[in-house]
């Protein structure tokens, strides 16, 4: 179940919701002033409302899932040829506290559809990765994606941004084995230290040996995260990683050291800070 963002209640929002920036019980002036700026009828002044004030309120609570269901209510009314908008506007009947919008505006909004129209065109440009996100598959679903069809070994150029190793290394030369000292969460996203040896099978023939990399290092980061599953003790240690490249996204397995296993599906994988090292004393 979806909790709304500020309660725990089912997240079930209405049409009205969108606009609940522009109307309120006793609107302080500040925000009456602010507000009385702008006519909802001029085309320039609609657009600038909708992008500065109905897509930019600051709930902290809210998560792309909130953002697609919003989207998801705006879309459906707007597929009803028969919905009427202006509706929208008005206060509830049965509402305690009567609903005012800013004092300098018309007394009617013209053409309500076209504002609620141009609201979902908006939202889905400024909202495009949140959208994205939501529709990426679950972990379970990914978890039932054939083992044919997972990721291989040399996972480190199937991501984003593989140049970043290339410009350091070349094409051939691919770390198998890799160690971490463990991930690092940040909101939405994963960070892994990775450093280990260069096999000698893996290095190509052409570098000389007393000049070419023994050892590599990168970091591994992995955002947009739409689910995670952790599990284990012992997160540092030995990695074996297994990413499959979904359309968009990403689902990544990791297994670190004896008994730890991350999982997730994200909007990106990429890597960053590559470094070539030639003594192993240096990690």
């Amino acid at each position: 179940m979806l909790c709304h963002p500020l309660c725990n209640q089912p997240f079930e929002p209405e049409l009205r919701d969108w606009i609940s920036c522009f109307t309120g019980y006793d609107m302080p002036p500040e925000r009456d002033a602010e507000l009385s700026r702008f006519n909802p009828n001029d085309p320039e002044d609609r657009e600038y409302l909708i992008r500065h004030y109905a897509l930019r309120r600051d709930y902290p609570q809210q998560n792309f899932r909130h953002r697609q269901r919003l989207v998801q209510v705006l879309q459906a009314a707007l597929d009803d040829p028969d919905y009427a908008f202006d509706s929208v506007w008005e206060p509830v009947e049965e509402a305690d506290e009567y609903d005012q919008w800013p004092s300098g505006w018309p007394a009617v909004i013209d053409d309500s559809r076209d504002f609620f129209q141009r609201l979902l065109i908006a939202a889905r440009e400024l909202w495009h990765e949140d959208l994205t996100r939501a529709q990426l598959p679950s972990l379970a679903e990914c978890r039932a994606i054939p083992e044919r069809d997972r990721g291989t070994r040399d996972w480190l150029f199937n991501i984003d941004n593989a140049e970043a190793w290339r410009a350091v290394f070349n094409e051939a030369a691919t770390p198998y084995d890799l160690d971490t000292p463990g991930p690092v969460f940040q909101g939405e996203q994963l960070n892994l230290q990775l450093y280990g040896n260069l096999g000698r099978l893996s290095l190509p023939c052409t570098w000389p040996a007393s000049q070419a990399p023994t050892h590599c290092r990168l970091l591994l980061k992995v955002q947009g995260i739409s689910e995670l599953a952790v599990s284990g003790t012992r997160f540092d240690g030995r990695l074996r990683t297994q990413l499959t490249r979904l359309n968009p996204g990403y689902y990544l397995r990791l297994e670190i050291g004896f008994d730890c296993v991350i999982e997730c599906v994200a909007l990106s994988a990429s890597i960053t800070d590559v470094e070539g090292i030639r003594d192993e004393k240096q990690f």
